[in-house]
């Protein structure tokens, strides 16, 4: 047990150097990214960013559509997560068209744009806390409908408009100068409520499966976390000083630096021991975070009752990832993260589940758009697709293959965010780390050139900069698709850490003390032989 025991410490001792700023960026990243409102007004300088993440050819969906005037082509107008922007030659220059909306990058992010002619041109926008409505004489725009969730779509049915949320979906009249948006009781027919065990890892990880206490709970483990990485490498250091020779002994060291040992080493042994099961589940969780262990969850549910907090009464919430209205079909399509349902337009009878044998890559579709005989266009990062509605047949729309199996974990070498029609028919996709590509033998030319206020004005919005710290992503310039590795090997040596401090104190606690000391060896005594004295 002893052998076991030196062991143990050394993984302790050695591991817990190694991860300490790993710890204390993960930790910190972690409360940040807990409350996205309190840092939505804050961004990163482009000279703070890694190049990889500098946006140029309009990549990592700093452009997603372009819409293009009816009355008018060479009006268009271009949305995506550098906000929204106004081409007048035909969408080859742009300027920002963003007076009214929020001056956070953050919540500046636009995920879908609809363009309203007619008497009163309007231009509607779904951004990252709401829906914004612009009046294209004044060029002004003005808040519809707040949320505290991402909006992601805007369709035209029939005399309304819907929006969708991540969660919710809402309707408005399209006579309604005011446009009031009002909630839609979207039911879904299931037999029984599941989760997927992507949402539980997750929900778990940081708390949201305890609404707000859950949040608060597991910033106050982060801080701890920060806190046991700090004292770890106080409590190693003083030694670690006296063994080089830098200092006699600790209790020659300054008065200050005694007592920050002696606090430091005794709460990090307290307080490490009373929070390691919630440690284990931060660590145990992380390490499923990203691929490869993540491969593992994404086909994976279990049942509501399993679920260790209380799930919202809408079976919607947070699953919406995209949604398109089927004019051909007359119905509402939605891509969620447990598949894709459809239901008739006028919302009669409940979502059902249909099948759509399209690859689809684990994050959802970024791209659904309609087509001829209600075929599909779906884009995702596993590439762009067209699905046949009378054969169920799908085509990748990059190489022309039938029915080409990819796979739905792993990102494709071309990862779509966008898709673009021109007027004149040309057809181009925006990707992930390529920007904008043509399709199909379309040619470019001039169109689609990127403005000079994301080349050279370019700043990240803090959270976003802390989401790829966190996930290790940053480090992608270094060392290339290792990265990937970082967090579930991070993770691995956390639990590492976790346990054998667990072993340490419980062996000199219960073990070690409960071992009788063994006794002093007894002194043998010589005796000295007794002569008779002789006699005089």
């Amino acid at each position: 047990m002893q052998r076991l025991f030196q062991k143990s410490k050394w993984i302790h001792k050695y591991l817990g150097l190694l991860l300490v700023i790993f710890l204390m960026w993960m930790s910190l990243s972690g409360i940040l990214m807990n409350h996205p409102g309190l840092i939505a007004n804050f961004s990163v300088p482009k000279w703070l960013v890694p190049p990889l993440y500098h946006i140029e050819n309009w990549k990592r969906s700093a452009l997603t559509e372009v819409v293009f005037s009816t009355e008018n082509p060479q009006i268009a107008y271009a949305g995506g997560k550098q906000g929204i922007w106004k081409s007048r030659d035909g969408g080859r220059t742009f300027e920002p068209f963003m007076a009214g909306l929020p001056d956070s990058r953050y919540y500046r992010k636009t995920a879908d744009i609809l363009l309203l002619e007619g008497e009163n041109d309007r231009l509607i926008a779904a951004l990252q806390n709401g829906l914004y409505v612009c009046n294209l004489q004044s060029g002004e725009w003005r808040l519809l409908l707040a949320g505290e969730e991402k909006f992601l779509r805007i369709q035209h049915v029939k005399n309304e408009l819907l929006a969708f949320s991540r969660s919710h979906i809402y309707r408005a009249p399209i006579t309604d100068p005011t446009l009031q948006f009002t909630p839609v009781p979207a039911l879904r027919e299931e037999a029984e409520r599941r989760v997927s065990l992507v949402k539980l890892f997750f929900d778990v990880h940081y708390g949201k499966a305890w609404g707000l206490p859950g949040l608060l709970f597991f910033d106050l483990i982060g801080l701890i976390m920060f806190f046991l990485s700090i004292s770890a490498f106080f409590a190693w250091f003083l030694p670690w000083k006296k063994k080089r020779g830098k200092m006699r002994s600790i209790h020659n060291s300054g008065k200050f630096s005694r007592l920050m040992f002696k606090y430091m080493l005794k709460y990090h042994l307290k307080i490490g021991v009373w929070t390691a099961v919630f440690m284990a589940i931060v660590g145990g969780t992380g390490l499923f975070m990203r691929p490869p262990l993540l491969a593992l969850l994404t086909d994976a549910s279990i049942p509501q009752a399993f679920y260790p907090g209380r799930l919202p009464d809408n079976p919607w919430d947070h699953k919406i990832q995209n949604a398109v209205y089927d004019a051909a079909g007359r119905r509402i399509i939605i891509s969620a993260e447990d598949g894709f349902w459809q239901a008739p337009e006028d919302f009669s009878q409940p979502f059902r589940r249909f099948k759509l044998d399209v690859p689809v890559f684990v994050m959802g579709a970024t791209v659904l758009e309609t087509g001829e005989n209600g075929d599909l266009l779906i884009g995702s990062f596993s590439g762009l697709f067209r699905w046949q509605q009378n054969t169920g047949d799908y085509y990748n729309m990059q190489s022309g293959k039938k029915n080409e199996q990819i796979s739905s974990v792993r990102p494709a070498a071309i990862m779509v965010t966008g898709y673009i029609r021109m007027p004149g028919g040309g057809e181009f996709i925006n990707t992930h780390e390529q920007g904008v590509i043509s399709l199909n033998g379309s040619q470019r030319a001039d169109f689609l050139q990127q403005p000079v206020e994301i080349t050279e004005g370019y700043r990240m919005p803090l959270w976003n900069y802390l989401f790829e710290l966190h996930n290790a992503r940053f480090f992608k310039s270094w060392i290339g698709a290792f990265n990937i590795l970082v967090v579930p090997l991070g993770s691995m040596m956390f639990l590492l850490i976790v346990f054998s401090g667990l072993f340490d104190w419980f062996y000199l606690k219960k073990i070690r003390r409960k071992k009788p000391l063994p006794l002093p060896p007894k002194k043998r005594v010589t005796k000295l032989p007794v002569l008779d004295a002789e006699p005089v």
